[in-house]
């Protein structure tokens, strides 16, 4: 097996449990979060089947305890279900500084959702960097995509949706954006 890239998964985790928490507040309870064998190979640098990353997943809990607890795996339909405990969210909440770019991104979709254009949205991202790309999209489910070329604040593709006057995003790696545009 290739060497297996534990801080990927484990960034992924902090960072979706902080735009959580920027969404709709800290809670002092677990996280659990589902992931495709297939998506969790895409940060994990591995291709495993469904067994192989049960064991993968077991070396990830021991990799992550110190910082994220006592993290528990599962399947749910079909998907690996990662629990961060209390304890992992807390310290996520206490140690893990709020991105500018994303707080500034959700406040804009909370209080405008309804009345934005892509051009208010555009605004936001180029307040945070000069290599922003925005293209247009032929997906059925969202209009247009938008990331930062260089990775800075951060390395997500954001699909956005502009539809009857309501915006929505979805935050992807530029991996899993590749395997969804690829299919």
């Amino acid at each position: 097996m290739t060497a297996v890239n534990y801080d990927k998964l484990r960034d992924n985790l902090i960072y979706t449990i902080k735009e959580s928490q920027i969404k709709i507040g800290y809670t002092p309870n677990a996280v659990r979060l589902n992931y495709p064998v297939d998506s969790l190979n895409r940060l994990l640098g591995t291709n495993c089947s469904t067994a192989e990353m049960r064991e993968v997943l077991e070396g990830f809990c021991v990799y992550a305890a110190d910082t994220l607890g006592k993290i528990s795996v599962g399947m749910f339909e079909g998907r690996f279900c990662i629990t961060v405990p209390a304890e992992g969210v807390a310290f996520v909440h206490e140690n893990v500084r709020d991105s500018g770019f994303l707080t500034e991104l959700i406040g804009l979709f909370r209080e405008h959702h309804h009345s934005m254009t892509m051009e208010d949205i555009l605004r936001v991202f180029r307040k945070y960097s000069d290599a922003v790309v925005c293209r247009e999209s032929d997906n059925d489910e969202f209009n247009y995509v938008v990331y930062f070329e260089n990775g800075e604040p951060d390395d997500f593709v954001y699909c956005i949706e502009l539809l009857f006057g309501h915006a929505s995003y979805h935050r992807l790696t530029k991996e899993d954006f590749a395997a969804l545009t690829e299919s």
